[in-house]
């Protein structure tokens, strides 16, 4: 009876994510283990070498495309941060930013997916076939409620590396 609680809690966020004039179009993508090894577990090459605790550690990966989504900031107050050079924007109080992330479809349809951690996340700055996108990796995961099923919300950090903000990056991130 109190799980109903944060179900709704979770049905409420999701429909204030998806309609708010905050929201910004994403898209998610998945970090994907290319190297093979001469032993398997589950499929996966085991993660043999001294030093490798955790999938960041393999030097062989690629991006899997997970899906569309929603992503609105959820950084709670507001907190002073410096603005750029012309005063137009401020550039962030943190290496830490808070979003609600949903996916474009429902739970339950073919094309959801679940966001986890080491996920990349690209905001979509605008609209048309390239538009500028900012990448943000999902680095944990928190609740604000104690009840299962938890309420989630998703912390990232700037991965300025992966970004792609003019039309020469997409030609070189394609290999033309």
């Amino acid at each position: 009876m109190l799980n109903n609680v944060p179900t709704g809690i979770n049905r409420m966020a999701r429909n204030v994510v998806m309609n708010h004039p905050n929201t910004m179009n994403c898209e998610v993508y998945r970090k994907t283990i290319t190297r093979t090894a001469p032993d398997s577990v589950a499929g996966a090459p085991t993660m043999g070498g001294l030093g490798v605790l955790d999938s960041m550690d393999e030097e062989q990966y690629e991006y899997t495309f997970l899906g569309y989504g929603h992503a609105m900031p959820a950084d709670g107050g507001f907190a002073p941060a410096p603005m750029v050079k012309r005063g137009d924007a401020n550039i962030g109080s943190g290496d830490e930013f808070r979003f609600l992330i949903e996916p474009e479809e429902p739970s339950g349809h073919p094309d959801w997916f679940d966001v986890r951690n080491h996920d990349v996340m690209y905001l979509l700055l605008g609209t048309g076939p390239t538009p500028p996108k900012l990448a943000f990796e999902v680095v944990g995961i928190e609740t604000t409620s104690n009840i299962p099923p938890y309420t989630t919300r998703y912390i990232t950090n700037r991965r300025n590396d992966l970004d792609l903000v003019t039309p020469g990056d997409y030609e070189d991130a394609q290999g033309g």
